[in-house]
C-alpha cells in the first residue's frame, strides 16, 4: 500500500512540475500586460491633456466655419 501512495505522489508531483514549468502561454500574457500598460499611459495622458485638446478642435472648428467656399 504504501508504494502505490508513493507512485502516486511522484505522479503528483511529477504532473505539477510539468504544469508549472509549460511556458505556453506566457507570450500572450506578456503581450496583453504590455497593451494594458500602454492603454492606461493612455488614457492618462489624454485626461490630463483634456482641456488642450478641446481648444485644440474648437480653434480648428473655428477656422472650418470661418472658411468661404470660392474665396480668393
Amino acid at each position: 500500500m504504501q508504494d502505490v501512495l508513493n507512485a502516486v505522489a511522484v505522479r503528483l508531483q511529477n504532473a505539477w512540475f510539468q504544469v508549472r514549468e509549460e511556458e505556453r502561454g506566457q507570450g500572450l500574457v506578456e503581450y496583453a500586460l504590455i497593451i494594458a500598460i500602454v492603454s492606461l499611459g493612455a488614457i492618462a495622458a489624454l485626461t490630463f491633456l483634456k482641456g488642450t485638446i478641446t481648444g485644440l478642435f474648437s480653434k480648428a472648428g473655428s477656422t472650418i466655419n470661418g472658411v468661404t467656399v470660392g474665396a480668393p
